[in-house]
């Protein structure tokens, strides 16, 4: 498979965490546990994993990952942060990576997911029933009856 997004080197730059905006869009959320659990982490380790902001014309210190992150980091009231900067400047493709990102590591807030185009989900990767759970069923579904089901293809119930 050929990549499509030319490859370059990743550099890691340290910035002021006030350069820094989450994404309007960003469906991620956390629980008290999981933000412990990082706390835990960054107080053991250190940041070990940088945030991945927008630097395009416009969207410049959008977060595009790392918004967990980015809330834990303020909480800990740590000023300098680690950043890989990327040049996105179509919004959607900024938000599609950030949905990618999101879905393989992150939870969602399901209310705000399902302010997406259903289309747009399927396509980063949302399985049908994900999307059943994400956007309302119908009230009164059809149910299912196996006889009638039968009788469209003329087959007998045979008992």
């Amino acid at each position: 498979m050929k990549n499509k997004v030319k490859n370059q080197d990743i550099k890691i730059e340290h910035v002021s965490i006030d350069m820094l905006k989450p994404a309007e869009y960003n469906p991620r959320k956390w629980d008290a546990e999981a933000e412990k659990q990082l706390k835990e982490s960054i107080n053991r380790f250190g940041i070990v994993d940088p945030l991945l902001v927008n630097n395009a014309s416009g969207r410049e210190g959008i977060v595009i990952g790392g918004h967990f992150r980015l809330a834990v980091f303020k909480s800990l009231d740590i000023k300098i942060v680690p950043v890989v900067y990327i040049h996105i400047s179509d919004i959607e493709k900024e938000k599609e990576l950030n949905i990618r990102l999101n879905k393989n590591t992150g939870e969602f807030d399901w209310d705000m997911l399902a302010k997406f185009d259903e289309a747009f989900l399927s396509d980063v990767g949302f399985s049908s029933e994900e999307l059943d759970g994400i956007f309302a069923m119908e009230e009164n579904p059809e149910e299912f009856d196996l006889q009638k089901e039968l009788d469209k293809l003329d087959i007998k119930n045979i008992k």
